[in-house]
């Protein structure tokens, strides 16, 4: 299928999802279950679910309802795509759309504060959610906070959009609101997909008609824009970058929403106001994990709006007073927060005159201490490594100094390789660090047989030659050791056809 965007797109970055996505997806990692105080005597989410049912013209039970459904899946994760499945969120959103609720209050303001909960990792959910209408309505309700000056509202409403948003490509697109539905008769082709990855057919609207509605991008930035809190802040921020980071696992055969999003949000109307939201996240001080989490999505967003030359340069530049930030966060004590600044780092990377200042020993030194620092925080080894790895890449002479006293980064590696054995993304970011290294650099290869890595790289590309999560460390393995004749036992074997 075709869709037309209403605002002109910028050219596409050249910059791959792998090298920016890292392993900041969050819905493949285990999810660490906190259960809450007072929760023994909450009745089963069926139960809730009925009484939810029962209270539906009462805005103040049903809000109590809602609250205790929040609890009951955060303390029984496995129960939550029950909800769906029992017709729970189908219920709660047509009880919202009607009096005395129509989309707002005390019951809809609850439901909007346990999105966190009722979202996390359930695709199911995601998409019933945007089935029954509460999307829009969370987007509309953020527009109508606006006007009315209600921070509170807007706050909840902000946390909402990034639940629902997150991983789920269909939701990006709709609560983004930058494409018009055609009408049925007007389809060309087979929608795909309604579970959090579907795709309506667009058209561009006539001049004659009605400006588009303002969606989720536009709104989410003058929220961050009006108030100047640390809460709202955040979760104004971790919203925007959850419309903008093609983050959906599963693939559709046209233009992930999120990539056109972010499109937008780089042309040069609102791009200085993306930069100007992650400044402002950078530069908010409040304390405890409030603090850790602002700062954290600031340097998120600024990784995600770190594409193209130009735009690198402009953020990386003294007078944006951003690299310093960034550069702080790789210090920092809380692993989160050095994973992100690598990332963004990584980022920058890919513009040739900042990658000249990064690679020099003195900052490389920065990179390697955060790795040792986080050693047992497997995704800031593989951020680390990665940035390392696309340094040495672009700048062979970076070899000479990286097996040095201040670095020693074959002996870093070797550790990481033990410590996280079972790790594809950080296997294949050292490996293939360490395979640059070797090549120029004899004695960081003396180094590589004195430790005994090839036999270690032999067994993991021999264990882990049929999984498909390890394709690119495997590959990468393979050719470090084919280089260095090291390949022993891993050749394949000959094929002859029927003549000999």
């Amino acid at each position: 299928s075709t869709r037309i965007p209403l605002l002109v797109l910028s050219r596409p970055s050249s910059m791959t999802e792998t090298a920016l996505n890292g392993a900041d997806r969050g819905e493949d990692e285990t999810e660490q279950v906190e259960v809450a105080e007072g929760t023994e005597d909450l009745p089963e989410l069926l139960e809730l679910i009925d009484a939810a049912e029962e209270a539906k013209e009462d805005a103040a039970e049903l809000a109590s309802v809602i609250r205790n459904i929040g609890r009951r899946v955060r303390e029984t994760p496995g129960d939550r795509d029950l909800l769906s499945d029992f017709d729970g969120v189908s219920q709660i959103c047509q009880a919202l759309s009607e009096p005395p609720h129509d989309w707002k209050g005390e019951a809809m303001l609850a439901f909007c504060k346990v999105m966190p909960d009722v979202c996390r990792q359930s695709l199911v959910n995601r998409g019933s959610l945007r089935d029954s209408g509460f999307l829009v309505a969370v987007v509309e309700l953020l527009g109508s906070a606006l006007k009315q000056g209600d921070e509170a509202v807007a706050t909840a409403a902000c946390s909402a959009i990034c639940a629902l948003c997150t991983a789920s490509d269909g939701n990006k697109q709709a609560a983004a609101m930058l494409f018009e539905d055609l009408p049925d008769e007007e389809k060309p082709g087979e929608a795909t997909n309604t579970e959090g990855g579907g795709y309506a057919q667009t058209k561009l609207p006539e001049a004659s008609e009605a400006e588009p509605k303002r969606g989720a991008l536009f709104l989410l930035l003058d929220a961050q824009d009006r108030w100047d809190s640390a809460v709202l802040r955040t979760e104004a921020v971790a919203a925007l970058r959850s419309l903008i980071v093609d983050d959906d696992s599963r693939k559709a055969e046209v233009t992930p929403a999120a990539v056109e999003n972010r499109e937008v949000a780089l042309t040069p109307e609102l791009f200085p106001k993306m930069k100007e939201a992650a400044q402002r996240a950078l530069a908010t001080k409040t304390e405890g994990p409030l603090q850790v989490r602002v700062t954290e999505q600031g340097l998120l967003l600024l990784r995600e709006i770190s594409r193209g030359q130009e735009r690198i340069q402009d953020l990386a530049k003294p007078s944006s007073k951003l690299l310093p930030k960034v550069l702080a966060a790789l210090e920092a004590d809380d692993a989160r927060l050095a994973r992100a600044g690598l990332s963004v780092l990584r980022a920058f990377a890919f513009c040739e005159d900042v990658r000249d200042e990064m690679s020099l020993s003195m900052e490389t030194q920065k990179y390697v201490r955060t790795i040792r620092k986080h050693l047992a925080t497997p995704v800031v080894c593989e951020q680390g490594f990665g940035l390392i790895a696309n340094l040495v890449l672009r700048n062979l002479s970076m070899a000479s100094f990286l097996n040095d006293g201040d670095h020693q980064i074959v002996e870093l590696a070797n550790m990481v390789l033990n410590q996280h054995p079972d790790r594809a993304d950080v296997a294949k970011s050292a490996i293939q660090l360490l395979w640059s290294v070797s090549r120029q650099n004899e004695k960081a290869l003396a180094e590589v047989r004195e430790l005994e890595l090839f036999p270690l790289l032999r067994h993991i590309a021999g264990e882990h030659k049929e999984e498909k999560k390890w394709h690119g460390a495997v590959d990468v393995t393979m050719q470090f050791l084919r280089e260095f004749r090291e390949d022993q036992g891993l050749q394949k074997k000959p094929v002859y056809n029927a003549y000999y």
